[in-house]
């Protein structure tokens, strides 16, 4: 483990170096596009050498100071030089700034950010965290000149009011969130910015027009967290707001607290992230066509679901299945299986960590029978889902198994059949005759070999097949295991009785077999064994033996 670690630490030191890019910033760089500099005084930017790298993804800048910040005209305009003319990849630029005592944004301050740069997506986030409130000024067209995919702003307030400060902008999405953004309406005759939408996030008690005014965009989405009470009847002349986001409210969700939303026809999507929605409260929200639901959601009404007649596109990523209660949950996947259908879009949460059943069932509805994450929670969980309290998902895991279930038919085998040669017969008297089609009949006799060593009579045991086919394509097969015994009373007819062979017995012996074969071999080996001692002896007595001359004799000398 100690060694996995060290290889870990010196991986991260490889990606990782300092690097020298602004006059007195401490700055480091991440695999040479991501760059992260630190301020602890203010400066004006400034870049040390002209030879820099200009392949940089994103830049994260904070500026960490208790003093006043003051950022002049065209303060970030050299963060420019940092990226590439043309790129295919997303660039990003992070300004942090805190514990200031004040905050003052001049006129231009961010003009011309990002300018010249083609890229598929830019986005600017500024994130200010002031010693105390109400201590951030944004002087007019503060982002003059801008053309950016995102701007999200992170403040407690903005001083400004909104036309003045995005005034000649060209913002495609503007999300601001803490702050009381003013609404001037003197100024929105001159206002010439272009913001496509507009998110403005709150933590607020009450939802109203005075907190939320009307601003000079395309599409306005409202985003309250605690919400106590929700005036929707301010929001009628509102032809701009598209979304309502209600996050963790301190009260339940009611028909009292949606009351007048059907009267903004533009409302198209809205969220909630409460623990509960009462019956009926979604009859004032029937005309959305996106709906979200978020972690908290214990409990939601079956008939609030089913007035939902024009939702086009569901998004329940971030619930909890496992917590919801079991009706809840059985409504959602019955809802979503039936309106899946008339092609609703669903969004599921990508991990199922606690193997829920209904978040398996709705996983391969949706994605077409994809069974992973059957697969992945089979052993600890199938007999749990085939028992589930709702029925539509103990029915499919049912069906499910049924369908895994392998049928294992024995067939019993038959020991070393002895098989004649099949006997045809072409004689018509024995069966009906069809004059306009031909019939083959096939008799195939099997033999049973009997065991001629037992004591007690064995009989042949016949299997008879019959196959016949006709011009009419009907076969028919007929195996049956007869007895002699049986064979007489049972088949009258002629052709069932030619079937039937005549029974050959095997009579019992108490005799001793004893064969000339044994003796044979024994004699042969013995006379073999002679005859080649005496061609031994033979050779053997040739080789030692000596030749003697005649001698003549002599008489003895006296």
């Amino acid at each position: 483990m100690s060694i996995i670690l060290f290889y870990l630490i010196l991986l991260s030191f490889s990606l990782t170096q300092s690097c020298n890019i602004f006059v007195g910033m401490t700055c480091t760089c991440y695999e040479s596009i991501d760059i992260r500099c630190t301020m602890s005084k203010q400066v004006p930017l400034t870049l040390i050498s002209s030879i820099i790298n200009k392949n940089f993804q994103s830049i994260d800048i904070k500026f960490n100071t208790n003093e006043n910040i003051q950022l002049d005209s065209d303060y970030f305009i050299l963060l420019n030089q940092l990226f590439t003319n043309t790129t295919q990849y997303s660039l990003t630029i992070t300004l942090r700034f805190q514990n200031f005592d004040l905050f003052h944004a001049k006129t231009a301050a961010f003009r011309n950010l990002f300018q010249g740069i083609n890229t598929p997506y830019s986005r600017l986030i500024i994130e200010l965290h002031p010693i105390k409130a109400k201590s951030i000024i944004f002087e007019s067209n503060t982002f003059d000149n801008i053309h950016i995919n995102e701007l999200s702003i992170y403040a407690d307030s903005l001083t400004s009011s909104f036309e003045s400060i995005f005034n000649n902008t060209n913002i495609m999405h503007l999300n601001i969130e803490g702050a009381t953004v003013i609404h001037d309406p003197l100024l929105v005759s001159t206002f010439t910015g272009h913001i496509q939408s507009l998110k403005v996030t709150r933590m607020i008690d009450i939802v109203n027009s005075e907190e939320f005014p009307s601003f000079p965009v395309q599409s306005y989405t409202i985003e309250a967290h605690k919400m106590r009470k929700l005036d929707a009847l301010s929001f009628l002349n509102y032809k701009q707001l598209t979304g309502l986001n209600i996050i963790q409210p301190d009260v339940s969700i009611t028909p009292k607290i949606l009351y007048g939303l059907e009267n903004l026809s533009n409302l198209r999507s809205i969220s909630f992230d409460a623990e509960h929605i009462a019956d009926g409260a979604l009859k004032y929200v029937k005309h959305i066509q996106t709906l979200i639901l978020g972690p908290y959601l214990k409990m939601l009404d079956t008939e609030s679901l089913n007035s939902l007649t024009s939702l086009q596109q569901l998004d329940v990523r971030y619930v909890q299945f496992s917590t919801l209660q079991a009706n809840t949950s059985c409504a959602l996947a019955d809802y979503i299986n039936r309106r899946r259908l008339f092609d609703l879009i669903v969004y599921l949460p990508q991990e199922n960590m606690d193997c829920d059943c209904i978040l398996i069932f709705l996983n391969n509805m949706i994605n077409n029978n994809d069974n992973e994450q059957i697969r992945k929670c089979q052993s600890s969980n199938n007999d749990r889902c085939l028992f589930s309290s709702c029925s539509i998902v103990s029915e499919y895991f049912t069906r499910k198994q049924k369908e895994n279930d392998i049928i294992q038919v024995n067939t019993p085998s038959i020991i070393t059949p002895s098989i004649v040669s099949p006997l045809i017969d072409f004689n018509e008297q024995d069966s009906q005759f069809y004059p306009d089609s031909q019939e083959e009949r096939t008799t195939i006799k099997i033999y049973m070999e009997p065991n001629i060593y037992d004591d007690e009579e064995v009989f042949t045991d016949t299997i008879s097949i019959t196959t016949i086919t006709t011009t009419t394509t009907t076969t028919t097969t007929t195996s049956q295991l007869i007895t002699s015994e049986e064979s007489t009373n049972q088949f009258s007819t002629p052709f069932m009785k030619r079937l039937i062979p005549e029974v050959k017995t095997y009579g019992s012996t108490n005799y001793l077999i004893v064969s000339w074969i044994p003796f044979a071999i024994i004699a042969s080996c013995l006379f073999l064994s002679l005859v080649i001692a005496m061609v031994s002896y033979i050779i053997y007595h040739k080789q030692h033996t000596v030749s003697f001359k005649l001698i003549p004799q002599t008489l003895p000398i006296i």
